[in-house]
């Protein structure tokens, strides 16, 4: 048996190994983009043009809960990929604990000011009164 450690990354074919690791986050960003927009088709189609008004005041906060789970994923992955690569595998599984642990408090911070008064957020985003039941109900 062979005790070498193999590493993904020394395999000498670039172009093989950019399409196997960027495969997944192509996937990832097509699936939420289709997502995006089979909501927009049903609820143009179910709720009509105050429904798509709603959706895109509330699309920003949607953006910024995204962002908020790639700014704590991404970050946390190069701080990780740094301490493995350099041997360090307790600090890097710290770090993987300390990273789901950012996520989950950030969300919740994220979450319970977002719900605790959604007229303000909506309002802040530029929704109108007329608006505003349909961005909230789709931001709940």
């Amino acid at each position: 048996m062979n005790n070498q450690n193999l590493n993904v990354l020394d395999d000498s074919r670039i172009g093989r190994l950019l399409l196997k690791l960027s495969l997944p986050a192509f996937f990832g960003m097509f699936v939420m983009t289709l997502y995006n927009v089979i909501d927009t088709i049903f609820i143009g189609h179910y709720i009509g043009p105050l429904g798509i008004a709603g959706l895109t005041v509330v699309f920003p906060i949607q953006m910024l809960s995204i962002e908020i789970g790639q700014l704590t994923g991404m970050g946390g992955a190069s701080v990780v990929s740094r301490l493995i690569g350099a041997g360090k595998i307790p600090r890097a599984e710290r770090a993987v604990g300390n990273a789901i642990t950012a996520t989950i408090v950030l969300s919740a911070i994220m979450m319970t000011t977002g719900l605790s008064n959604p007229d303000f957020w909506l309002k802040l985003m530029g929704s109108s009164e007329t608006v505003l039941p349909y961005a909230r109900d789709y931001m709940k």
